[in-house]
Parts: C-alpha cells; structure tokens; sequence
C-alpha cells in the first residue's frame, strides 16, 4: 500500500510539475487549509492529498487508476506545500456556528507503527501541546500539556491556567514538538519542521471550576491562540466527540492513551514525548477505590494501567485521553492534577470526560 501511495504521490507531483510551467499561480488559487470547489462541483477543503479520505479509498483500494479518475485527481489539485499536491477534498465549507472539525479533517495520525512500548514517533500524535510559564525570575518552562482541537484552539485542564505558583504567568503553547532536548527534532535522517511558539489572546475556564477548595470538578479550560496556527504533518487537530454515535461510546470496553512529556508544576518530566496505554474503569468500580468516593464525579473517566505495567507516566497535567473510532483518534479525557495521572497502584487517574463538555466548548469557541 505504501508503494503505490508513493507511486501516486510521483504521478501526481511531475503533472503538477508540467502545468506548473504551462499556467501561471495567482492569487486566486485556493491556499492550503481555505475553502474550495472540487471538480465535481461540491465544497471542499484545500488539504493534503495524504488527508483526503474520500480520494485515499479510491487510490489505494482499486488495482488501476482509470483515465478518469486520474483527470479528476489533477483537477482536484489545489495547491503546492513541501512539494506535497493538496487537493481540494469534498466536505462542508468553513462554518462559523460549528468551527469544529469532524472526519476526515481531524485525528489523522499520520504515522500508526508501533516501536517499542511506549515511545512515539516524530509525526505521531500532532495534536499534542504544551503549555509555557513564565516564572520570577524570568525563565521560562513547559508544565502543563493540552490538545490542539482546532486552528485557533487547544483544550486543557482548568488548574493549569488558574492554580499557579506564585509569580507564575501563562506565556505561550507550543505545537509540533517531539523531543525537547534538541533544537530541530530528526530521526533516521529526516528531520521535522522547527515547532511553533503561539502566543495566546484569551484563556477562558469553566464556570463551575473552584480553584480555591482543590475539587477536581469542571476542570477544563480552553485557550485561543492569537493567530491561527497552520497544520502540517506535525501539527494537526484531534477530533472531539461530536456526534451522539462517539459520545454514548462504552468507554471501558478498550484501550486508551495517554500522549506527553510528564509534565505537571511539580515535575520535569522527560525531554521525548511518550504514550501510555490505560484501561478506564466503571464509574461505581473508580469510586470505590478512592477514600473519599464523592470526590469522583460521573463527569470524570478514570484509568488504571495494568499492574505489569511499570513504564514512566507520560501524562501532562492538562494532557488528552485518547481513544481511536472508526479510524480516527478522539479526544476523551483531560488529565488531572497529582501524582496518579496514569493510575499507578490502585489509585485511578482521574480525567474529566469530554463528550459532558461538548456543548460548552461549541460555545466558547464562537465567542
């Protein structure tokens, strides 16, 4: 499948290459990511041909391309970006009142081989965010994570905007990172694009949050970037738990993930992005579990690894709990406080469940 992919990808690339010198590029043509109309007559997105699902099945699942299908493929084509054809991939047009994307425009994992455990791969898991600080004494530092739901929005927890050490400022989030420790992230002689540094216009926190008695209820806050952030291999939304089909999900009944630095006020972490698979727990099982079982709300999700499981927790305070649907990722959970984020022992991490805060993210976004 691969091969012919990149088969396609070549054929593509060299007409694209010849119209290029026949006709000029004006500014009329669609950038990456605006809205557009396909050959066909129906509105679409300017894409990457790699996240066009609809033109994806037919390449990938038929022995030979037809003439027709092919005429169809160049007319799709868009633009250029990193010598990458983008295609002009039917959906619905940009939407003020549901600025949200669905599939195929989201939770895309451009990479799903598995190496090793629990490390994760350059261009892997391109929603996951962190969260900068600046401190007293002018440093700055990642201590929080979040997911990155749109192009102007990442969703994370409540304390990691509110609950601050003293002389703490929210300075910025950062996208597409991969490891830490280097300047420009490569593996096996290819190297990612630098990350991006987005300053933030408007941090906005759930209204029933009490920061002040340490509850863990409501804790979700949404933070909007000052300027749209443009996707790439390695920075791209995960898809949210829109539609009713998602959101009555059983969510004990498979694996979930957890994707970060180990990052929390308290804790460094470590400098490459790892993952963690967790079982969620039944909602009446979690509470028993705890001292105080009234501390667990129903609008919570609590996950536990396996007792074998003795791998470093990976979870950013603030970080997403993921679940893979019907061949795209969806956000789930938001990672609490405390030292039991992954459910270590016997004590579950708690993550807020985000299908209870659907509408309240549809709200704060439009604003």
């Amino acid at each position: 499948m691969g091969l012919k992919l990149h088969s396609i990808f070549v054929i593509v690339e060299a007409v694209v290459t010849i119209q290029a010198v026949q006709t000029e590029y004006t500014s009329a043509q669609p950038k990456p990511g605006a809205f557009c109309i396909n050959p066909a007559g129906e509105p679409g997105k300017c894409i990457s041909i790699r996240e066009c699902e609809p033109l994806l099945h037919v390449l990938l699942h038929k022995a030979e391309v037809s003439a027709k299908e092919r005429t169809f493929l160049i007319k799709s084509r868009c633009s250029m970006h990193e010598r990458q054809p983008w295609v002009c991939c039917a959906g619905p047009p940009p939407d003020e009142q549901n600025p949200l994307p669905s599939p195929p425009h989201c939770g895309v994992r451009t990479n799903t081989r598995l190496i090793g455990s629990q490390f994760t791969q350059l261009d892997d898991y391109p929603w996951t965010a962190l969260i900068e600080y600046e401190k007293p004494d002018g440093s700055t530092g990642f201590h929080c994570g979040g997911t990155l739901i749109n192009q102007g929005h990442i969703l994370t927890a409540a304390h990691c905007v509110s609950t601050l050490p003293a002389g703490w400022k929210v300075h910025g989030v950062r996208l597409g990172e991969w490891d830490l420790s280097e300047a420009l992230d490569c593996e096996l002689n290819y190297c990612n694009n630098a990350p991006v540094d987005l300053k933030i216009s408007k941090i906005m926190i759930h209204e029933g949050y009490d920061a002040l008695n340490g509850s863990s209820s409501h804790d979700i806050a949404l933070i909007r970037f000052e300027q749209q952030v443009n996707f790439s291999d390695t920075i791209k939304p995960i898809c949210l738990p829109l539609a009713e089909s998602i959101r009555s999900k059983n969510m004990t009944d498979g694996i979930s993930t957890v994707v970060g630095w180990g990052k929390s006020q308290s804790s460094a972490g470590v400098p490459k992005r790892l993952k963690l698979n967790l079982n969620v727990r039944d909602y009446r099982v979690c509470s028993a579990l705890f001292v105080r079982p009234e501390e667990v709300q129903p609008s919570q999700l609590c996950a536990l690894r396996e007792e074998s499981n003795n791998e470093l927790c990976s979870a950013d305070s603030g970080a997403g709990l993921e679940r893979f649907f019907y061949g795209f990722q969806y956000l789930t959970g938001i990672a609490g406080s405390g030292e039991h984020k992954c459910g270590r022992g016997n004590i579950p991490g708690l993550f807020v469940s985000v299908a209870d805060y659907v509408e309240w993210i549809q709200e704060k976004v439009r604003e």
